[in-house]
């Protein structure tokens, strides 16, 4: 791997999250940014709403993190919102802060409004291809020197990103997961050694698809029985959907074959437990998991949806079906699960895309360079939003 070159003069970055949670490959993916950043030399400080266990991994890791409450942007918390915003901007005067870098929404207006405040460059992460609001990405558009959008799916969710000019795609880089052998992931899992092991991962909720996966199941028991489907991920104990899944289960006949794994912070060690991994999302800008998995060389079956088709070449690095078309979904996996060369000739071939497009070290050098431009804009145009102002 090509280590990131340190900028010439250092630009201190101001990394803004309204989540201090996992909830998401996008808490992650930040923690990830942050390292990357400190080890190329920009000595990022991370803005968190709250305490959690996304600050106390920052931490660990030697990342400077400070607690700026960011209410939600409505008007019953007008006088609040101005007081964030303003802390942040004194917070990026202070620190010496040549660009504030958001990764929601949320945190993209507070970040905005402080870049404008202190004179300083805006960046805003956009992890999403669905979910935002027409003038809510206008207005995030206009207070943004530069957007980097982690697919071309997240660029072209709404009309003031496709025509904004100052959009750049970065795709999102990992470092491969230290990835533990089939055996011992499937033992600390409590899953039987010898079937096909299909996994489904990530947080078990409704958009995720979980229905469809259990009728991909029920489709696969006649052709490869003793098939295990495996839901790898966080469940939460008040939310009706994990017992709407059991129900399911058991009414299809395959509750046998279900296992709950429940959340395991080292998940993406684990994901040789499993012949393939399932993704039935119903949208997806960018989905981490995939990328996890074809650094594990593990081949998945996907839904077509979103940012999905630019992780999984379809017959070349994985399988993908239409959206929501559970007959196509279910064939390509019945493929897979029949198919242990295939699986093989798969996983080894996203392996290597993976280590090509979605490294770490390539992303760190995308995200400097993006940095570099919106400060050079930022100084040029007279404040933050200036030349965004043009290019949208």
């Amino acid at each position: 791997m090509t280590p990131i070159p340190r900028p010439p003069e250092p630009r201190r970055v101001l990394l803004v999250s309204e989540r201090a949670d996992f909830y998401g490959g996008g808490q992650r993916s930040l923690l990830d940014l942050a390292t990357i950043l400190a080890e190329a030399g920009a000595r990022p400080v991370v803005v968190l709403s709250g305490r959690g266990p996304l600050g106390d991994a920052l931490v660990r890791a030697g990342i400077a993190v400070r607690h700026i409450p960011l209410p939600p942007a409505r008007p019953a918390h007008g006088m609040a919102a101005m007081r964030a915003a303003r802390a942040l901007a004194s917070l990026a005067r202070t620190e010496g802060i040549a660009i504030l870098h958001s990764d929601a929404p949320r945190a993209a207006l507070y970040a905005g409004l402080a870049a404008r405040l202190a004179g300083r460059a805006h960046v805003w992460h956009l992890r999403a291809s669905s979910g935002g609001r027409p003038l809510a990405d206008r207005l995030l558009v206009r207070l943004s020197d530069r957007i980097i959008a982690v697919s071309l799916a997240a660029a072209r969710r709404s009309a003031a990103l496709r025509r904004a000019r100052h959009v750049r795609v970065v795709p999102t880089g990992i470092r491969p997961p230290d990835v533990l052998d089939r055996r011992t992931a499937r033992a600390l899992l409590d899953l039987p050694q010898d079937p096909v092991v299909i996994g489904v991962v990530g947080r078990v909720e409704p958009d995720k698809g979980g229905d469809d996966a259990l009728a991909v199941l029920a489709g696969l028991r006649d052709a490869a029985p003793g098939t295990v489907l495996a839901f790898l991920g966080a469940a939460d104990r008040e939310a009706p959907w994990p017992m709407t899944l059991r129900l399911r289960a058991a009414a299809l006949g395959v509750l046998d074959g279900v296992r709950f794994a429940g959340e395991r912070p080292e998940a993406a060690r684990l994901l040789r437990a499993f012949d393939l991994i399932l993704h039935p999302s119903r949208h997806e800008a960018l989905p981490r998991v995939l990328i996890e998995a074809a650094h594990a060389a593990v081949p998945a079956v996907a839904y077509a949806v979103g940012g999905v088709p630019e992780v999984i070449e379809d017959g070349v690095t994985g399988l993908l079906a239409p959206a929501r078309d559970i007959a196509a979904l279910g064939g390509a996996a019945l493929r897979l699960a029949t198919d242990a060369g295939l699986r093989r000739d798969l996983g080894r071939a996203a392996a290597r895309r993976a280590a090509d497009r979605f490294s770490l070290e390539a992303m760190g050098r995308a995200v400097l360079e993006v940095h570099r431009d919106a400060a050079g804009a930022t100084q040029g145009a007279g404040g933050a939003g200036g030349r965004a102002r043009r290019a949208a």
